[in-house]
């Protein structure tokens, strides 16, 4: 009778261990599983990020070409007034883009420097996405009164 009962109390032994080993199975496989989601999480905001910038950068040199091209006149810069920025379609996306385009006198006085500077408004910040500057060389702003 001993052996019998040594029997059964190795074979529930055995099946104890068997227990142990697919829980620590189970226990390796989600924290690997865990390990994995939460790099594929950190590489999608990295390319979603990445993709914000170049949009962004994009956006404010067609702003900026625009300009070039006499499509914007650089003497009503300082009168684009924000109703404007809304008026425009927004880009698809998550993201709502903004450029404001400013005069900015340059150190040495010859030339006129002009500011593309995009925003992501759906940011709660309102988060500066990129700065993008171009030389307009022979313009002098006129000074605006103020309106009264």
């Amino acid at each position: 009778m001993p052996r019998e009962e040594h029997r059964t109390q190795s074979s529930r032994l055995a099946r104890g261990g068997i227990l142990l080993e697919l829980l620590l199975a189970i226990a390796i496989f989600a924290a690997t599983a865990m390990f994995v989601l939460s790099a594929m999480r950190s590489a999608l905001d990295g390319m979603r990020r990445a993709e914000l910038r170049a949009r962004a950068a994009d956006l404010a040199a067609t702003r900026l070409v625009e300009l070039d091209a006499g499509l914007v006149s650089i003497g009503d810069l300082g009168d684009e007034a924000p109703e404007r920025a809304a008026a425009e379609p927004p880009p698809a996306g998550d993201a709502e883009l903004v450029v404001d385009l400013e005069i900015v006198d340059s150190p040495d006085g010859d030339a006129t420097i002009v500011r593309a500077t995009v925003r992501d408004l759906a940011s709660p910040e309102r988060s500066v996405v990129t700065v993008r500057e171009r030389v307009v060389d022979g313009f002098r702003p006129r000074i605006r009164e103020p309106q009264r």
